[in-house]
């Protein structure tokens, strides 16, 4: 009866290390291994007296060992699970933070492309005048006017003035009324506060017109200016081709 109550109590002891093994909490891992480990120790050194000798003190620490390396192990794949974890975590909220930054992105992008389309298809980029004359109309004016606010906001714009005449009167007469066209649009842009260097103003008096003789309709359509917006710096010098 002895021997099986010794038995009891040494089951009792091992089965109180492993409970205390299995109740390590994930937060408190760290704080609180060393003690349990010795503890565990205790435990299954007593149990190996327990049985009684020699025998059953290396057989407690063995017990002993083999629990603690088992201890360790747990506490280690705990942490390596928790690691885990957070970098998951923190690699989710990157990727969400990279989502809302590129859809931000293209949104604004988006923005901008429209509103310069909505200018540009606005404008027509042609200014007409009436016949024999070389200043806008004051609608054309305030056509030209939206347009030098749009040149303002984008410098890296440069600007082309190709003047127009339609094809009655004589060939001096059309140079000279379409170069004085070309240079009235680009005297406001710069009172607008567009820089001079941006804009190459060039004056064709009616060499391409392609109107009808006598066709009024036409000739309406080709007393203008065309300007064409580029990416390119020029210089701004009048020019007669």
């Amino acid at each position: 009866m002895g021997f099986t109550n010794k038995t009891l109590n040494t089951k009792c002891i091992a089965l109180g290390g492993l409970l205390a093994l299995a109740t390590i909490h994930p937060a408190h891992a760290d704080e609180w291994l060393e003690t349990k480990k010795g503890a565990t120790f205790f435990s299954a050194t007593a149990a190996g007296v327990a049985l009684g000798g020699p025998v059953g003190l290396l057989g407690g620490g063995l017990l002993a060992a083999w629990m603690n390396t088992t201890m360790d192990q747990a506490a280690e794949a705990e942490s390596a699970k928790l690691e885990l974890a957070e970098t998951r975590r923190a690699l989710s909220s990157s990727e969400q933070a990279l989502a809302r930054s590129e859809a931000d992105l293209e949104e604004a992008r988006t923005s901008s492309e429209h509103y310069a389309q909505l200018v540009l298809d606005q404008l027509q980029l042609e200014m007409l005048f009436k016949t024999g004359e070389a200043e806008l109309t004051n609608t054309g004016q305030l056509r030209l006017a939206a347009l030098a606010e749009f040149l303002v906001d984008n410098p890296q714009i440069a600007i082309r003035l190709d003047g127009y005449a339609d094809p009655r009167g004589d060939a001096d007469y059309n140079h000279q009324l379409s170069l004085g066209r070309v240079s009235h649009v680009a005297r406001l842009l710069e009172e607008a506060g567009i820089d001079r260097a941006r804009i190459a103003s060039f004056s064709h008096g009616a060499t391409r017109s392609t109107a009808t003789e006598g066709d009024l309709d036409a000739y309406a359509m080709e007393r203008a200016v065309k300007i064409q917006l580029t990416q390119d710096t020029a210089t701004g010098i009048a020019a007669i081709e």
